[in-house]
């Protein structure tokens, strides 16, 4: 056989060699990845852009007789302008309040600007005697309510004995939850802070306000106490002013103190009366007024403790109402 000539070889090659190409498989296209999911939005809760202040109100009086006012105060604390389109009182007791000083509305409120109005108390000589709620509704221009501002007051028949409150609704008017009944018996005493003595619960200042005191209108003034050995060592904080005796809150005369810093040592409260002075620790006040001042926790409207607080009430004359003086301790428990 003769040999195949060289070009026929090498066209075969390539025929080959292309027959080859041709039937290869074709390359694996690379795997598509899928691309992440785009992260949720942050769902930031928004600042309230306007503060009202104070948050709440408190009124007490006499029907038909009472008249006061508070001011209240509505900053735009936001970036941009809030537009007011109203400013009412509203609730099933509103008639008891009154708005006077209001701006002309709608109103629009720039950034960090701010508007003041009175919310008037007035309650008429019809008023049904004891607790009233209302609240301040800012109606704003296509969104929520703005933050209300809550009213409460108390509404008594007249100052004397027969007019004067009961302790439970005093508590009730205020903001404090209790139990405790017209008048506080020994069958009553239940969640009473046995201890008359106090020490602070955290490093710092202990609050002592008077919050209530409905009974004569003498001189009377407060304070508290240590005991150094066998004597006590006193430390007036205030005198309640003159016409002040049948009210929520009342002014003190001059410059009362409402905070003191009582070290590491047990201290005591003292009410001192034209005759005699009453003590927190029943056992200085004799028998006949050993149960004078009686100690609670405090607890808010919906029933929960407030830490490191004390209710104090005060039954000056014996008749058992306890609601001759009103204080709340706070930054405080019971010495150990």
């Amino acid at each position: 056989m003769m040999p195949m000539p060289r070009i026929l070889r090498q066209l075969l090659l390539l025929g080959l060699l292309s027959i080859s190409c041709a039937t290869a498989p074709p390359p694996k296209p690379p795997e598509k990845t899928e691309a992440p999911p785009p992260p949720a939005p942050r769902l930031e809760k928004m600042r309230e852009p306007l503060e009202v202040l104070p948050l709440e109100l408190f009124f007490s009086g006499v029907r038909g007789v009472a008249k006061s006012s508070e001011s209240v105060t509505i900053r735009n604390t936001g970036d941009q302008s809030v537009a007011v389109n109203d400013l009412t009182i509203v609730g099933t007791q509103a008639a008891t309040f009154k708005l006077s000083g209001l701006p002309p509305l709608p109103l629009l409120l720039r950034p960090s600007q701010s508007v003041t109005l009175s919310v008037g108390f007035a309650p008429p000589a019809d008023a049904q005697a004891g607790v009233h709620r209302a609240r301040l509704r800012i109606v704003r221009s296509g969104e929520d309510d703005g933050p209300p501002c809550d009213m409460s007051a108390l509404v008594t028949t007249g100052t004397d004995a027969a007019g004067e409150p009961s302790l439970q609704p005093i508590l009730d008017t205020l903001g404090y939850a209790s139990d405790l009944g017209p008048s506080i018996s020994e069958a009553k005493a239940g969640g009473e802070a046995m201890s008359g003595l106090f020490q602070h619960a955290k490093t710092g200042n202990v609050g002592l306000y008077v919050v209530a005191r409905y009974s004569q209108d003498e001189t009377s003034s407060y304070g508290i106490y240590s005991i150094d050995g066998k004597n006590l060592v006193t430390k007036p904080m205030g005198s309640i002013a003159k016409g002040h005796n049948q009210t929520l809150n009342p002014e003190l005369e001059g410059e009362g103190q409402t905070s003191f810093d009582p070290g590491d040592a047990p201290f005591g409260i003292f009410v001192k009366l034209p005759k005699r002075t009453l003590y927190s620790e029943g056992q200085r006040n004799g028998e006949t007024a050993k149960h004078a001042m009686r100690v609670y926790p405090l607890r808010s409207r919906g029933g929960a403790q407030v830490p490191d607080a004390m209710l104090v009430v005060v039954d000056e004359d014996g008749d058992s109402d306890f609601q001759d003086y009103v204080f709340t301790l706070v930054n405080v428990k019971p010495a150990q």
